[in-house]
């Protein structure tokens, strides 16, 4: 019989140890709240999904249904959906391609306003999914769990 202070935990493929809880104890615990990094980066995701749509809707198809999954995903994040959680660390590096393809077409790295709208934009998500992939608020309030510092040093 376990003993009710007795912690279990599950290393991932990283060695990391994380504990796992409940729906109800993350809404419960004041960490469980979303901080203003992560308000920031749905307002990021709703925001630049609105602007995708608009510059979309007369552009090409491929950009409006591009702007409407980052629009979608950012409303997701909001009410805590795990799948948009996963589309937040995935979707966004499109900015990334859209950047290096643009950049390795037109010769040279900077070439006018679209492709500093796509730099800035390749920023803010390699930013956000390492804050969504590593902190520990987010993986509180998405994955439902939090890091085990305690067993890491006890395997050590």
């Amino acid at each position: 019989m376990r003993d009710e202070t007795t912690v279990t935990t599950q290393p991932d493929s990283f060695g990391r140890h994380w504990v796992y809880v409940t729906e109800a104890q993350v809404r419960g615990h004041a960490k469980g709240r979303f901080g203003l990094a992560i308000w920031l980066i749905c307002l990021w995701f709703v925001a630049v999904g609105g602007l995708e749509i608009v510059l979309g809707s007369s552009a090409s198809l491929p950009r409006l249904v591009f702007g409407a999954v980052l629009f979608l995903t950012g409303a997701g994040l909001v009410l805590r959906n795990r799948q948009a959680y996963l589309a937040a660390l995935f979707v966004p590096m499109i900015f990334l391609i859209r950047f290096f393809s643009g950049a390795s077409g037109y010769g040279g790295l900077l070439s006018g306003p679209a492709q500093y709208y796509d730099l800035c934009n390749a920023l803010v998500v390699v930013g956000g999914c390492f804050y969504l992939f590593e902190g520990d608020r987010p993986n509180f309030v998405f994955r439902r769990r939090y890091r085990s510092y305690h067993a890491e040093s006890l395997q050590k």
